[in-house]
């Protein structure tokens, strides 16, 4: 979850502006980028939530943290919105993706009210060099809560990058391998930690085996069921073509 977070924050901030070469960027973190042709998978998950993340740095909190993603989906499109703590740049900021027709929108509004929609091709990014592949060791416990209705059961996963642990609820569908299908990353390190764990963390955190980080999660406003159509609309946007960034 973890790199999930960071990967899609690094992707939305990068692609707003259109003389930034996301490429470079991306080639910078290990990702290499090039148009999607894999072909259309709808998303498990339909239906909404915030997603609240704590992050804290030997045990402190970031003076930044926590920041709130929201995100909706309907079986073709995704939409996540970025809200980050008030003065930081980019909080209006919306990315919509189709899965279908493989475009990808940065939706952003003006002070003046101007909407525009940035569009570009879908991309799938692949690390290149060592990849991740070692599974971590999952441990489904006897331990159960109710979250928000749900009945949740704890569980714990272990890997060399350090231990996940989370409340999971079984009636429901995980939205994270979407979420990394929507930014075009099947990698495991978007994943990490929930990787292999059946249903939907409504409360986890991840706490790193080395450099004293911990990130702390929680889904809240949880809506399952299509959201209302209007909402992956470009009606009222002015569409902006932008130019390959993997070439």
């Amino acid at each position: 979850m973890r790199y999930l977070f960071l990967s899609f924050a690094l992707l939305a901030s990068a692609a707003a502006t259109a003389q930034i070469d996301i490429s470079k960027i991306m080639a910078g973190q290990g990702m290499k980028m090039e148009d999607d042709k894999s072909p259309f998978v709808p998303n498990s998950f339909v239906g909404s939530f915030r997603m609240e993340m704590h992050m804290y740095r030997n045990g402190v909190e970031e003076k930044h943290s926590p920041t709130n993603m929201r995100y909706w989906s309907s079986t073709d499109m995704t939409l996540y919105q970025m809200v980050v703590p008030e003065g930081r740049k980019g909080q209006d900021m919306k990315v919509l993706t189709d899965l279908k027709g493989k475009w990808q929108y940065m939706l952003v509004s003006d002070e003046k009210g101007r909407s525009t929609a940035m569009k570009s091709r879908k991309q799938a990014m692949t690390m290149e060099g060592k990849t991740d592949a070692q599974m971590p060791e999952i441990t489904v416990t006897s331990e159960t809560r109710t979250i928000d209705g749900h009945v949740c059961t704890k569980v714990v996963a272990k890997s060399t990058e350090g231990t996940w642990t989370g409340w999971v609820a079984g009636d429901l569908k995980s939205p994270f391998t979407d979420m990394a299908q929507s930014i075009g990353k099947d990698n495991a390190r978007l994943t990490k930690g929930s990787t292999g764990i059946q249903g939907m963390p409504l409360e986890y955190e991840f706490v790193s085996a080395v450099g004293g980080e911990k990130f702390v999660g929680y889904l809240k406003d949880l809506q399952v069921g299509a959201p209302d159509a209007a909402l992956f609309s470009l009606e009222g946007y002015e569409v902006m073509e932008m130019p390959a960034f993997s070439r």
